[in-house]
């Protein structure tokens, strides 16, 4: 296609293929990949940053030093650059969540993002774009918009059952990328919502109603303050540990098999604390310590005692608790089963 010149103040403005606006850089494709690049040359600085705080920082602190200064950047104008359709542009986005997690936690990189995200009580960023959209679709639905906007929606479909009054006709689409623009792509996830959800007589119900389907609830640390222990703590909790039995489920080209070195059975989370011979004599002070708190945990069954170990217990104190992952974090510690690097 053939663009005349344009002409300001009798001067002719350049042509340039990617252009910088109030934080959004634009292509001539809209593929914001420009963009893309934008926001991981920023945030990959402030990763850097997170990872040489992690020894001196709560974990508390570095999850809003995260929120504050990266996922912000990832969350300004998502609405504008999302491609749910685009999966390696999404998981490029995603990488920047997930390098920002591990520097948090400690956790080793190939750890499942899924149990990661649970660890930190982080949703998926192509969840926060949906919940984006949709919360900018309900301003425009509940008038909370300029009128214009509320002009481009197509009118609501007509059924004799009430219930289903909420559904919008859909917008007819040739291509993926205007099927997946915010019009279109939100009126077909908006008809998918229930009804109650849509229904949401204020915008903070709404969008707190969207957040309970997707924000996982975090696995608590009690306030703990050791920062080296809770790395290794975590470590155990996420499954990607120097154990056996972890590095022979993702690979470990040094690990032939899982089992343990004492020979006797694989060597597992449960094993290396409750049952492996080689932890014997720092075992006995730890039952003992568990015993001096409750004594009712002891009888628990092996899994059920390392779950505790590792995450407490709902039923108890946060007070209770807290002392409880200090004497794993304490065995942890003296076992000396987690000196060196898992690579070189």
């Amino acid at each position: 296609m053939h663009h005349p010149n344009l002409i300001f103040n009798g001067s002719i403005v350049q042509k340039s293929a990617v252009q910088k606006h109030l934080g959004v850089i634009l292509d001539e494709k809209l593929s914001f990949i420009h963009h893309s690049k934008y926001i991981t040359d920023i945030t990959t600085k402030a990763i850097g940053i997170i990872r040489k705080l992690r020894f001196f920082v709560p974990r508390s602190s570095l999850l809003t030093l995260y929120k504050s200064f990266i996922r912000s950047h990832l969350d300004y104008a998502d609405i504008i650059y999302d491609q749910p359709h685009n999966n390696s542009f999404c998981d490029k986005i995603e990488s920047i969540q997930y390098s920002s997690a591990l520097a948090i936690t400690g956790a080793i990189r190939g750890t499942s993002k899924e149990n990661l995200y649970q660890e930190l009580g982080l949703e998926y960023l192509g969840s926060r774009r949906w919940l984006h959209r949709l919360s900018i679709f309900y301003k425009i639905i509940k008038s909370k918009s300029p009128a214009y906007m509320y002009e481009l929606i197509p009118p609501a479909l007509s059924f004799q059952n009430t219930r289903n009054q909420s559904l919008i006709r859909q917008i007819f689409c040739r291509t993926d990328s205007f099927s997946n623009s915010f019009f279109p792509y939100s009126i077909k996830e908006w008809n998918k919502l229930d009804n109650q959800v849509k229904q949401s007589n204020s915008f903070f119900q709404f969008k707190n109603s969207i957040l309970k389907l997707i924000r996982p609830s975090p696995n608590s640390i009690f306030d703990i303050c050791d920062n080296e222990g809770l790395k290794l703590l975590t470590r155990l909790r996420l499954g990607l540990s120097h154990l056996n039995k972890h590095k022979f489920s993702h690979g470990f080209l040094d690990t032939v098999n899982p089992m343990c070195s004492c020979n006797s059975e694989e060597e597992s989370t449960t094993h290396f604390l409750l049952r492996c011979p080689n932890f014997d004599q720092l075992r006995l002070h730890l039952i003992n310590e568990i015993n001096t708190i409750d004594s009712n945990l002891l009888l628990l069954n092996d899994d059920d005692l390392s779950e505790v170990l590792l995450y407490g217990d709902k039923k108890i104190s946060n007070t209770i608790n807290r002392m409880i992952l200090n004497i794993t974090i304490y065995y942890i510690k003296l076992s000396e089963r987690f000196i060196g690097q898992l690579f070189e």
